[in-house]
């Protein structure tokens, strides 16, 4: 019996599986948000956010310490306190992009990981060995807001549950490297909204 063949076949109908699941992954309102009316679906359906209609001035932005809204077992402490670093560096580069603009309103940055799905490297490994490839995945849910800190209004909102893609291999061998990469997702997406639609594209500074 050739078992090669066998396992070539099987292995690429679990790539196409799982290149099917995606990247979103579900949300569900935490309650850390200072509100969730208003919020509309994106598109693709990958997160749910508000975008400002106000214009905002990047230098009059706070970003608050990160929150940690997930299950303590979820990680341990260090880890915990390494993706909370990394999603406030992440948010404080990302809205750095942004272009000055004439608006004397401040406004500070709340913002949460509210899940966080780790990976088994030993199981992707063995999963490799035999051919098939990495089959656990991993990635995080990231809320995220901005508020006039004179009227306590929201102006902003992301709520996103993000995957790593089935493309990033490398990120399936390490337990929380398909976390930081949501993180990161969460964070270049939000930085956008801190500008208003009907104003012109905002040329982010490299």
């Amino acid at each position: 019996m050739q078992l090669a063949p066998i396992f070539s076949l099987s292995a690429l109908a679990l790539m196409l599986l799982l290149g099917g699941c995606g990247t979103t992954m579900p949300v569900t309102e935490t309650a850390f948000l200072s509100s969730y009316t208003g919020l509309s679906e994106t598109p693709d359906g990958a997160a749910r956010q508000r975008r400002t209609t106000l214009p905002i001035d990047p230098a009059s932005i706070v970003i608050e310490d990160p929150e940690w809204r997930g299950a303590m077992t979820d990680a341990d402490l260090g880890e915990r306190v390494v993706l909370l670093a990394r999603l406030k560096q992440t948010l404080r580069t990302e809205i750095g992009r942004l272009p000055a603009a004439r608006a004397a309103r401040k406004v500070r940055i709340r913002s949460a990981i509210t899940r966080v799905v780790p990976v088994s490297p030993a199981l992707n490994t063995v999963a490799t060995l035999m051919l098939i490839g990495p089959v656990d995945r991993g990635g995080a849910a990231v809320e995220i807001e901005a508020i006039d800190v004179d009227t306590g209004k929201q102006l902003a909102a992301l709520n996103m549950g993000y995957y790593a893609p089935v493309s990033d291999l490398k990120a399936r061998f390490a337990t929380f490297a398909p976390a930081a990469l949501a993180i990161d997702k969460a964070a270049s997406s939000f930085a956008p909204l801190l500008f208003p639609a009907d104003a012109v594209a905002p040329t982010l500074v490299p």
